[in-house]
C-alpha cells in the first residue's frame, strides 16, 4: 500500500455510443481536459486517467473501470473524480453500495465536478434520487435504441455488428455483407466435408491438419497482419461447438435472419436465445455461399446425426435408418466381431426396452448393397423416361404428403383447442383460488398436471408445425430430385455423399423368422427427396 501522499487520484472518464449525440462537450478527450484541470487547480496529487469509450453506465463491466477498482482495493487511490455522477455509473442500486461502503471502506473521496458531489463533505438525501433518474434516463435510452433496431430488423437490414464468418461487410453498405474471398472457401469447405458424412469433430481434425485458421485467430490476424503470429496449434484449433454453429447458420443460403437473441434487461449484457418462431427471416438478402441442395443434405445430416463409433468413424447410413413398427432409430452393432460381415443395424428402441418393439435386425452390408441397386435403379429409370417418371412418382408422392399433411393438420388443430380448453381451466382454477373455494395446496395439484399436458402439448404443436411446413418445402422443390440426378451417370459404389444426396430415410419392416433361423424374408423400404417411395 502507497503512503498518503503517493496515493492515486483517479481521474475516471466515461462515454456511451447514446452520450456521443452529446457532441463534443462529453467527449473522453473533454472529459480528460476538464479532470485535468481540476485537480492540477486544487492540488490532488499524482493525478492518472482511466477512460472507457462506448460502454453504458449499467454495466460495471467495464476495462477502464475495472483497472480503476482493481487499485482501489490495492490501497492505491485516495481520490476518484468524475466530471458528471453519472459518468460512473447509471445503475442506482451498484452507485448507492459503491459510495455508501465500498469507497468509504477504502479511505476514498469521491467527487463529482458538475454535480458538487464531494464525500468529504458529505452527501445529502438527494444522491438516491439523483442515481435514480440516471438509471431511468439509461432505460428510457435504451427503449429509444431497441425501437430503431427493431424497425431496422423488420426492414431486413442488417442489426448484427459482426458478419459471420466467410463474410466481410459491403465496403460500398456497412448494413451488407459480401463473401471474404480469405474465408468463404473454408465455409464452402466445411459444408462439403459434412455432406460428405463427416461430423463436427472430424471436420475440426480437418482443419487441424490442414492448417486453416480459426475465426477467432482470422479476426486478430486482420487486426493486424504485420504483427501476427500463430500461437502454435491453438491458432488452428477448431472447436466441434464452432463448426456445429457454422453449419447451422442460415446466412449461408442467403437468408437474413434477424433478432436471433434478446437482451431480458438493460441493464442485462447477456443475451438470451429467443425461440425461433421470433425470428425475422429475409430471403435472397446476400450472395449466398452454399447451394440450397447442399445446404438441405448437410440439414439432414444434423439431423440425424450420431456420435462416431470408438474408432472415430461415421456409419454412412446413420440417423437415415428407422424401424416399421416404433419409429425409432437403427445403430449399428458389431455382433461380436470387427469384421464388417458381422456388422448389423438394430432397432434403438429395442435395445433400451425390449418389451417395447423387437429388433429388426437387418446386416449392415445387405443393406447397403440394397440402397445402392435402389439408387440405380431409380435413376437409370429416371434418365430413360424422365417426363413419366416425374409424373409417375411425384403424383404418388404429392398424394402421400397431402394425407399426411391432413392428418397432421387435424392432430395440429386438435392440440390447439385443448390447449385453449386448458388455460380456461387454469383461470376457472384460479377464481376457485380467490374465492377460497380451493386451498393452495388443491390448487397446485390441480393445475400441475395441467401444465404437464400443456407444456407436452405445446411441444407436439411445434413439431406437428416444423412437419408441415417441410412437406409444403418438398412439395413446392420436388424438381430438384432430377438436378440430382444429373448430376451421376454410372453409379458403381455406396459413398456418403451419394446417400445423403438422395436418400431421405430407409425403413426397416421385421424379419419374418426370428434372428437365429437362416430362412426368412424381410421388408426394407427407401424414400428418396422429394420423390418418397419409388
Amino acid at each position: 500500500m502507497l503512503q498518503q501522499n503517493e496515493k492515486i487520484t483517479a481521474l475516471y472518464c466515461r462515454l456511451s455510443q447514446e452520450d456521443e449525440l452529446a457532441g463534443e462537450s462529453g467527449s473522453i478527450q473533454h472529459q480528460k481536459q476538464i479532470l485535468s484541470e481540476y485537480a492540477e487547480k486544487n492540488g490532488f496529487p499524482n493525478p492518472r486517467v482511466w477512460a472507457d469509450d462506448g460502454f453504458s453506465g449499467v454495466t460495471f463491466d467495464r476495462p477502464g473501470y475495472v483497472a480503476m477498482m482493481a487499485e482501489v482495493e490495492a490501497g492505491n487511490v485516495s481520490t476518484i473524480i468524475v466530471k458528471d455522477h453519472s459518468r460512473l455509473g447509471r445503475n442506482r442500486l451498484v452507485m448507492g453500495y459503491l459510495i455508501e461502503e465500498k469507497l468509504p471502506d477504502y479511505g476514498v473521496r469521491y467527487i463529482a465536478v458538475n454535480d458538487a458531489i464531494d464525500t468529504e463533505k458529505g452527501t445529502d438525501d438527494t444522491l438516491p434520487l439523483r442515481d435514480l433518474f440516471n438509471e431511468w434516463h439509461a432505460r428510457d435510452t435504451s427503449k429509444k435504441v431497441r425501437a430503431i433496431k427493431m424497425a431496422s430488423a423488420q426492414r431486413g437490414e442488417r442489426i448484427g455488428t459482426h458478419p459471420p464468418y466467410g463474410y466481410k461487410k459491403d465496403p460500398d453498405n456497412p448494413k451488407r455483407i459480401v463473401p471474404n474471398e480469405d474465408t468463404a472457401p473454408m465455409v464452402q469447405h466445411i459444408f462439403s466435408l459434412c455432406a460428405g458424412g463427416s461430423g463436427p469433430s472430424k471436420i475440426a481434425r480437418i482443419l487441424l491438419e490442414e492448417q486453416v485458421l480459426t475465426p477467432q485467430a482470422y479476426i486478430l490476424k486482420c487486426k493486424n497482419e504485420s504483427a501476427f503470429s500463430p500461437c502454435g496449434g491453438k491458432s488452428y484449433a477448431w472447436l466441434e461447438k464452432t463448426v456445429a454453429q457454422i453449419l447451422e447458420h442460415e446466412e449461408y443460403i442467403g437468408t437474413l435472419v434477424n433478432c436471433r437473441t434478446f437482451a431480458p434487461s438493460f441493464k442485462s449484457r447477456k443475451k438470451k436465445k429467443n425461440p425461433p418462431e421470433k425470428w425475422l427471416r429475409f430471403e435472397n438478402a446476400h450472395e449466398p455461399l452454399v447451394d440450397r441442395e447442399t445446404w438441405d443434405i448437410v440439414q439432414r445430416v444434423r439431423q440425424g446425426k450420431r456420435r462416431p463409433n470408438r474408432l472415430g468413424e461415421q456409419d454412412m447410413l446413420s440417423g437415415l435408418i428407422c424401424c416399421r413398427d416404433c419409429g425409432a432409430k437403427l445403430y449399428v452393432s458389431r455382433c461380436g466381431g470387427w469384421e464388417e460381415e458381422r456388422y448389423v443395424y438394430i432397432c434403438g428402441r429395442y435395445h433400451r426396452h425390449k418389451e417395447d418393439c423387437t429388433p429388426h435386425t437387418v446386416k449392415a452390408v445387405a443393406l447397403r448393397q440394397i440402397v445402392l441397386a435402389e439408387i440405380r435403379r431409380v435413376t437409370l429409370e429416371a434418365n430413360a423416361h424422365r417426363e413419366a417418371f416425374l409424373k409417375r412418382a411425384m403424383e404418388k408422392h404429392q398424394s402421400q404428403l397431402k394425407k399426411d399433411m391432413a392428418a397432421q393438420t387435424r392432430e395440429l388443430e386438435k392440440a390447439r383447442r385443448r390447449l385453449e380448453e386448458l388455460d380456461k381451466l387454469f383461470r376457472k382454477a384460479f377464481e376457485q383460488m380467490a374465492l377460497e373455494h380451493l386451498s393452495e395446496q388443491q390448487f397446485h395439484m390441480l393445475t400441475g398436471s395441467y401444465e404437464t399436458e400443456k407444456l407436452a402439448l405445446s411441444n407436439r404443436a411445434a413439431e406437428l408445425e416444423q412437419a408441415i411446413s417441410g412437406a409444403k418445402d418438398k412439395m413446392l422443390n420436388a424438381d430438384r430430385f432430377l438436378k440430382i440426378v444429373d448430376k451421376y451417370t454410372n453409379i458403381q459404389e455406396l459413398t456418403p455423399e451419394l446417400v445423403r444426396e438422395f436418400i431421405e430415410k430407409i425403413v426397416v419392416h421385421d424379419r419374418s423368422e426370428p434372428w437365429k433361423k437362416k430362412n426368412y424374408t424381410q421388408q426394407v423400404d427407401v424414400y428418396f427427396n422429394f420423390v418418397g417411395k419409388v
